[in-house]
């Protein structure tokens, strides 16, 4: 197998990542509720098991709705970057250029069909923007967006550009 498609270093070095904080925050919350864990249980987990597949996805053994997988992709995307007593979470845009960041654009590349995939200069045309408004869009999660880690292309999501003008259009007629 291609070395650089194994990903099995990657996700074991986040899943350290995040025990790491997570035993941090439980040394000071319980520290009688800590239990140590090898990197076989945490492979084991749910975070594990979502990182996985994701590398699966990304190396295209398998297949899964797209709704699963954007599931599986938030959730990890929540474990990572949602703060405590934040009301959501921000990934930096540097996280997609991490080992994790591109293998979870691979898997979420590979979930879209290309019909329902535009590029950005045709996202910023369609919605009468510049192409920094749809980058600033797709930061905030306004646009879900796509990154061919193969071409190093991104694409915005065809559904959230239409719902998008949709409501444009609804709020403009309505001024």
């Amino acid at each position: 197998m291609d070395e650089a498609l194994d990903f099995q270093e990657t996700i074991d070095k986040w899943l350290r990542v995040v025990y790491s904080n997570q035993y941090r925050l439980m040394s000071r919350l319980y520290p009688q509720a800590i239990q140590p864990l090898t990197i076989e249980q945490l492979r084991e987990g749910p975070l594990g098991q979502d990182l996985a597949r994701l590398a699966a996805l990304a190396r295209g053994e398998v297949r899964e709705a797209k709704e699963r997988v954007l599931e599986a992709i938030d959730s990890v995307l929540q474990i990572l970057f949602w703060p405590p007593a934040a009301e959501d979470y921000t990934v930096p845009r540097s996280f997609w250029e991490t080992d994790l960041g591109r293998m979870i654009s691979m898997a979420k590349f590979r979930a879209y069909e290309p019909t329902e995939l535009v590029s950005i200069g045709s996202a910023a045309q369609q919605l009468g923007v510049t192409r920094p408004t749809i980058y600033r869009w797709m930061d905030d999660r306004t646009l879900g967006y796509v990154r061919d880690e193969m071409s190093g292309r991104t694409f915005v999501v065809r559904a959230d550009v239409e719902n998008l003008r949709r409501s444009m259009e609804t709020m403009g007629s309505e001024a």
